[in-house]
């Protein structure tokens, strides 16, 4: 172990010298800025250009406290002008008819004057003096110095003409009932509020049912209202006639229920029990079909038959 260390930390007689060569040149850089003097440059001073700011800073900085502190005063009491370019002169306007020229003479910037032209000819209208501070653009302090001077013209008011005295008559229209069963749609157009579409309605649902057994039926018509009912019905008759009927021994169960009141499911019923009872003999006998009230019965019974 001995052995080891001495031999790591023993040198040769070469590495001695350069050792101690470089721990020379070390301290020679080391000791070089200290030995060696060095030349203080000074700078270049521009001589007139010094002594003009000195006597800026000098004259700036001889200040009169007094006056400027009323100069200071003054100055708050006077109105700001925020376009000093533009002279303002101010007098009694109303800004609903007032030009561009007016504005102007009032101290408004052009865009500000471009901007209240357009709002007039869009229809913009002001009604009161606080109206002005709604100008998109104009500060608010330009606003209250022009308030005191709006004079809005009030509106004119319309005057109406009465009516002449004289009444003025009306032709009554003489309108004759008309029979539902019969009539046609130019006979249905006369009749009040009843419009162009109706009645087209009103037969399709006739040539359905096979004819009306009752006035009461013309209100079942699709898009028929209470209100146009009620203002038809005192033109509404019925004559008797004879009703288109469905012989319902021999009818197949599409015929049948063609019909508006009979539906698909009572058609197919009305067959199915023919054929496992036979021929109807009478009407009352669909009524022995479970799912046939009597109230049903009654609506369909004119339009029925057995022979």
């Amino acid at each position: 172990m001995k052995k080891i260390i001495k031999d790591y930390f023993t040198f040769s007689k070469k590495e001695r010298i350069a050792a101690s060569i470089l721990l020379l040149l070390i301290g020679g850089f080391v000791a070089m800025p200290y030995l060696i003097p060095t030349k203080k440059i000074k700078p270049l001073v521009n001589k007139e250009l010094q002594d003009a700011l000195a006597k800026i800073q000098g004259k700036n900085t001889r200040i009169d406290s007094a006056s400027d502190k009323e100069e200071n005063f003054q100055t708050a009491l006077e109105p700001v002008n925020h376009n000093p370019e533009i002279k303002s002169e101010l007098f009694a306007f109303d800004p609903n008819t007032i030009d561009a020229n007016g504005w102007k003479r009032l101290g408004l910037r052009d865009k500000t004057i471009t901007t209240i032209l357009n709002y007039r000819a869009k229809g913009g209208k002001f009604r009161n003096a606080a109206d002005i501070g709604k100008i998109w653009g104009l500060k608010k302090e330009e606003a209250e110095r022009l308030m005191a001077y709006v004079q809005i013209e009030a509106p004119a008011v319309p005057i109406f003409t009465p009516y002449p005295k004289n009444k003025i008559t009306i032709q009554a229209v003489n309108i004759s009932p008309i029979d539902i069963n019969t009539a046609t749609v130019e006979q249905f157009m006369q009749l009040p509020g009843i419009g162009r579409s109706l009645p087209y309605r009103i037969l399709k649902f006739r040539d359905k049912l096979g004819g009306f057994f009752s006035v009461q039926q013309v209100k079942e018509t699709y898009g028929m209202s209470d209100s146009v009912f009620q203002s038809i019905l005192p033109y509404l008759k019925i004559e008797p006639a004879s009703i288109k009927k469905i012989n319902i021994n021999t009818a197949s169960d599409f015929e049948i229920s063609r019909h508006p009141y009979i539906s698909r499911e009572i058609a197919k019923a009305i067959v199915i029990y023919r054929t496992q009872h036979g021929p109807y003999r009478q009407l009352e006998d669909v009524k022995k079909i479970v799912f046939i009230t009597q109230e049903m019965f009654d609506k369909i019974v004119p339009y029925i038959t057995v022979q």
